[in-house]
């Protein structure tokens, strides 16, 4: 008997309200592929969540590789044998393709440096990905990040392998190559878990198979001793129990309400169909097939080609105000997310898609909103007290027939509803079935996407069966059943289409802007123009006398700077820069000054580098402890600062000695020590940010911290680091600072802030983290210094300080950041 490699004994899961898996045992042995099949919602992903360590249960125990895991995390389960390829993916974006490969792998199957790059291409070879080694992932398509996930979990020679969903982006050839390399592991006895709705592919790989309903095992199979019939109808286990209305005849002689014509992205393709007066369509397939994001472009979510005809007219539908004045109304999915607004009334929440028709004069009459929405409580039978009542204290149920409220007060001819029963009992499912079926029935239509097949066949006139993003079944009448859903989603055998995937690729950013190094080459080619322009007007604009105050002053930014990049890169920022600066010049005054020499200076620097490292810590509790936004957080330390300053120093005072001015202001040729000390570090920062293991790690914890979780990374710690290395760049820019203004004084650092926040935007780094260079930073911060000082030289008013640098946030924000912080547009 093969030997056991992952066993899971009696796991039980709970989350409020519901029981997601109960006493449930797996087990997977050595060279064996073990399936895992069920519905949406049966418990598979939960189950897969507790192996990996990213799920706590509430009780049972956990075997890998014959070693019991005792404290439930990513980096137990990986240390103890098992790799995972999640069904959504978890590769960074903000990492390259080599980067990827090697974050999470335990450091004794790393690769040296000298053979790294040899190593990911034959792995990425063995899955036939054919991309670039140093290619950002966030430009490649899904199916690439798929192929790079897989090469990346093949390559851990792990003894326990789950695949979830792993074809779902792959084509046929790709898919059939993923199946050897199974083969291959299985043959050099490594356990795999494979989790698919598809039946055939699990015919054709698997050993055995296990059954989860409602979080049971309902029953473990010798893949050759049962039928896809029986199996079938083991997942199902139930027969249709909710009440739904009678079905209507939809007016199929009428004029389509909505008709949609070769409808393709880059998650579905070729879709036509179109939805009559007094017809309800249905979406359905296994998540992620591309019927979530159709739904979504015929309300302007998702960007999409072809054509959609909306009552007859030819519409260019870009945005959910385009569908609105189309008569067609989005129902969300997520209530909380994208529906309601919780804190408001109920009052407000009916009335915010119509308030113009509430108008009069410019202001919205009370009355009428009132009457709206009394009605509406009325027709709906919403139970609230009354319709001043926050939603956020309404029951689920109440809470979404609140929002088909909202919907009906647009009056729509078309209502697109995504998951409209998510969250709700039996009975207000009941009676949003009927409110559905009420308001097609009135000469409208509707669209419904739901995971739950026998929602679906209770409900709808006619449903769509999705399939790698496009249509396999279209059911209607008799065929129309759960079984028949179900079994058109899991023996599908359709493939990603061709224009698909090129449908992607067009909708995809100019990759050019992903590159951490294009800004940094266009700030080069600026500093040299502005130079050049200012010399021209004004010669002694490049004297060594000018240049050396250029940049002593561009020092103090550059530090500031480069403290500001390490928190924005792990996905936090600082506030508290400026003031600290500020702290550090007053506290040196006291140390530094007339009657201290050597001393005096170190002392200082001592006191303010613990200061410094006390203040980052603080910072970092107060994100990660106390969970305040990081603004919020830095604020407050912020104002902290400013008052600890002013109390030492209520007035300027504390003149810094002679030496100590002389030595701050040292000076190689003009170019100024501190200068020079400012690019040293930044140059061995952007070393350390590119090649070593704690620069991956905190570009992956800012990129996506649950990713990066999965994988091993310790966001905690990142987080500390990055606000304590802010801090001390603050410090080593006040020091830089006192040697220029030579007195205490409170406040002299506030505006090192902003403009340090300016340098890094200008510098490429993304506003949403993980990415950023602190190259960049340094030509941001001298560039900036740069046109304060030109503008003098120019002749120009002093007011172009303070706007031009706004416009450059402004610039660098829209130009680097917004495109660099998007996610891939065809994901």
């Amino acid at each position: 008997m093969s030997e056991t490699v992952l066993r899971l004994t009696g796991i039980t899961k709970n989350y409020p309200g519901v029981t997601a898996l109960k006493d449930v045992s797996f087990n997977v042995n050595a060279g064996e592929v073990h399936a895992l099949l069920g519905e949406n919602g049966a418990g598979k992903s939960t189950l897969v969540g507790v192996a990996a360590g990213v799920i706590i249960p509430n009780k049972g125990k956990l075997e890998i590789n014959g070693q019991l895991v005792e404290k439930y995390s990513a980096s137990s389960s990986k240390t103890a044998g098992l790799a995972i390829v999640y069904q959504h993916s978890t590769v960074l974006d903000d990492l390259t393709v080599e980067e990827n490969l090697f974050f999470g792998l335990p450091e004794d199957q790393r690769p040296s440096g000298r053979n790294s790059s040899k190593w990911a291409r034959e792995h990425l070879a063995s899955v036939q990905a054919n991309v670039n080694l140093k290619a950002k992932v966030g430009t490649l398509s899904i199916a690439e990040r798929q192929l790079i996930e897989i090469a990346r979990a093949l390559a851990s020679n792990s003894k326990v392998l789950i695949l979830d969903e792993p074809t779902e982006s792959l084509t046929a050839n790709e898919r059939e190559r993923l199946f050897e390399q199974i083969n291959r592991l299985k043959a050099l006895g490594t356990g795999i878990v494979y989790i698919s709705h598809r039946f055939p592919e699990i015919q054709k790989i698997a050993d055995r198979i296990t059954i989860l309903r409602d979080g049971d095992v309902r029953g473990t199979f010798d893949i050759r001793t049962i039928s896809e019939s029986d199996v079938l109808q083991i997942i199902v286990g139930r027969n249709v129990d909710h009440v739904f209305p009678v079905k209507s005849l939809a007016r199929t002689s009428s004029k389509a309400l909505l008709e949609v014509k070769n409808l393709t992205s880059a998650k579905f393709s070729n879709v036509n169909f179109s939805v009559a007066p007094g017809e309800i369509i249905g979406l359905a397939g296994v998540e992620g097939n591309g019927q979530r994001e159709l739904l979504r472009a015929l309300v302007g979510f998702d960007k999409y080609q072809g054509e959609i005809i909306a009552d007859g007219v030819s519409s260019k539908i870009h945005s959910p105000k385009d569908a609105f004045d189309y008569k067609i109304v989005h129902l969300p999915g997520d209530r909380h997310v994208e529906g309601l607004f919780l804190p408001m009334s109920v009052r407000e929440n009916i009335s915010v898609l119509v308030f113009r028709k509430l108008q009069k004069l410019g202001i919205t009459s009370r009355k009428s909103e009132a009457k709206l929405s009394e009605s509406l409580i009325k027709k709906l039978s919403i139970k609230t007290p009354n319709i001043e009542s926050k939603v956020e204290n309404l029951s689920g149920g109440n809470q979404q027939k609140l929002l088909f409220a909202r919907s009906l007060a647009a009056d729509p001819k078309v209502l697109i509803a995504d998951e409209p029963t998510r969250g709700v009992d039996v009975g207000a499912r009941a009676e949003i079935y009927g409110l559905i079926r009420e308001f097609v029935d009135l000469d409208h239509a509707a669209v419904v996407l739901s995971t739950d097949a026998a929602e679906l066949a209770g409900l709808c006139d006619r449903v769509l069966v999705f399939s790698r993003g496009q249509v396999v079944q279209d059911l209607t009448g008799d065929d129309l059943t759960e079984l028949e859903i179900i079994g058109a989603a899991i023996t599908s055998t359709a493939v990603k289409s061709e224009e698909s995937v090129k449908s992607g690729s067009r909708f995809a950013w100019a990759k050019i802007l992903k590159s951490d190094y294009v800004p940094s080459w266009i700030l080069t080619g600026l500093i040299i123009v502005l130079a050049l322009i200012t010399n021209q007007r004004n010669s002694f604009f490049l004297s060594s006398r000018s240049m050396n105050g250029l940049l002593s002053l561009a020092a103090i930014l550059i530090f500031a700077a480069l403290g500001q990049l390490t928190v924005l890169i792990a996905g936090s920022i600082d506030l508290s820069v400026g003031p600290l600066i500020g702290l550090t010049v007053v506290i040196t005054s006291f140390f530094a000054s007339s009657k201290h020499a050597v001393s005096g200076i170190l002392i200082s620097l001592i006191l303010c580098l613990l200061a410094g490292a006390l203040i980052g810590t603080m910072n970092a509790l107060g994100v990660r402890v106390v969970k305040l936004p990081a603004m919020i957080s830095t604020l407050v330390i912020y104002i902290f600062l400013q008052g600890v300053a002013l109390i030492l120093r209520p007035t300027p005072a504390g003149y810094v000695n002679p030496w100590t001015m002389k030595l701050l202001r040292a000076k190689f040729s003009f170019l100024p020590v501190t200068f020079l000390i400012a690019l040293g570090l930044a140059l061995i920062f952007e070393y350390l940010l590119r090649k070593t293991r704690p620069g991956v790690e905190l570009r992956a914890v800012g990129s996506s911290e649950v990713k990066a979780v999965r994988f091993g990374a310790r966001p905690t710690g990142v987080i500390i680091c990055a606000h304590i290395i802010s801090s001390l760049f603050a410090v080593l820019a006040g020091i830089t600072l006192t040697g220029l203004v030579g007195i205490g004084q409170a406040g002299v650092g506030a505006e090192y802030t902003l403009t340090g926040v300016t340098a890094v935007v200008l510098g490429g780094a993304s506003i949403f983290g993980g990415r950023g260079s602190y190259i960049g930073a340094l030509l941001g911060a001298i560039l900036i210094q740069e046109i304060i000082s030109a503008i003098g030289f120019l002749g120009l008013s002093i007011a172009w300080q303070e706007w031009l640098p706004g416009l450059l946030i402004l610039v660098g924000a829209g130009l680097f950041s917004r495109v660099s912080g998007r996610q891939n547009a065809p994901s």
